[in-house]
């Protein structure tokens, strides 16, 4: 019986040694990625670090199981959506990851609030950062193309328009913009 109780206090300082003093404590993180709709995102493809990699539920929802405690890198994209990147200190089981990351419509969206707000800075940076989503959006590349009118730069304008068009679109009002930048170009 006596070293029956031996051998469990051992076990216990063995285990409670390797997890708190070595450092190899490990621990479930959840998270939950949501777009800026505060909507779930599905089947958003997140890393941590190099060695932990889980995609998220229907519900937005993605776990890493049995992560030591650390520094790691966290990233995460899915087509459609922005790419994420950022650092997370992972201390314990209570830490729930949120991240935010918004769809290139949403992008677009907030794009055109700043146009109508003449707030072209803002449009812009919006639309760069949706360009790094789809490159070959038609939406996107009108707005683009609004922005540069109001920049006065028509030359970049007509770039923005004539790829739209090059990717099919048969919308009468870029050839009307088209038209109208033209003028303004031979005016000059």
């Amino acid at each position: 019986m006596k070293n029956k109780i031996i051998l469990i206090i051992i076990i216990f300082l063995a285990s409670s040694c390797k997890t708190a003093e070595f450092g190899y404590k490990t621990v479930d993180i959840s998270g939950m990625i949501y777009d800026f709709s505060n909507k779930p995102v599905p089947f958003y493809n997140i890393s941590l670090g190099k060695k932990y990699k889980s995609s998220t539920d229907i519900n937005g929802r993605f776990i890493f199981q049995k992560v030591p405690a650390g520094n790691y890198s966290i990233t995460g994209n899915k087509l459609g959506y922005e790419t994420h990147a950022d650092e997370i200190n992972i201390i314990d089981n209570r830490q729930i990851i949120y991240i935010r990351v918004p769809s290139q419509k949403q992008l677009l969206d907030i794009a055109d609030e700043a146009l109508t707000r003449n707030d072209l800075q803002s449009a812009e940076e919006m639309l760069e950062r949706a360009f790094l989503i789809e490159r070959n959006n038609i939406e996107m590349l009108i707005y683009f193309a609004a922005v540069k009118y109001r920049q006065n730069n028509y030359e970049r304008a007509v770039f923005y328009l004539e790829n739209a068009q090059k990717l099919g679109s048969k919308d009468i009002y870029i050839e009307k913009f088209l038209n109208k930048i033209k003028e303004l170009q031979n005016e000059m």
